[in-house]
């Protein structure tokens, strides 16, 4: 997963890259050389492709650029949202199918139901995190 956030340029962007195999080249270098000043790679997201969110922020927009400040980064075990609901029934398809009710496909609902009734199988949920890279822009300034 990366996110830029570019007040300058007036959008935030956001990309999930799963499997681990379809990061761009250019993001592996940069995680690979970081740390490392006389070979550090920058991550360039120009090369990454389609980004997975678009939103657009500044005076150009609806959104105000000044509502993003003092930002943390979290990480959120949202098991049965959205993106991870539609997930349920590709990664957990003998739960998927015990728990999908009859009527059809929901699978925010099915997986709901699932940890409702199994709560003990999240007593081991984790992150595998390979490690968590911020970069900065060089602040411009004009004379």
């Amino acid at each position: 997963y990366a996110l830029e956030w570019d007040p300058e340029a007036g959008y935030i962007r956001s990309w999930v890259f799963a499997p681990h195999k379809v990061v761009p080249e250019n993001l592996r270098e940069a995680m690979d050389s970081a740390g490392d000043a006389d070979s550090e790679v920058l991550p360039d997201t120009s090369t990454w492709g389609l980004p997975y969110g678009y939103f657009a922020i500044g005076d150009e927009s609806r959104c105000s650029s000044d509502h993003f400040q003092n930002m943390r980064i979290v990480f959120n075990l949202a098991f049965c949202g959205t993106v991870a609901g539609n997930r349920y029934f590709i990664d957990c398809p003998k739960q998927a199918e015990l728990f999908t009710k009859a009527g059809g496909w929901d699978p925010v609902g099915s997986c709901n139901e699932w940890i409702k009734s199994e709560p003990e199988e999240l007593d081991e949920a984790y992150w595998k995190i390979r490690g968590v890279y911020v970069y900065e822009r060089e602040m411009k300034f004009s004379t």
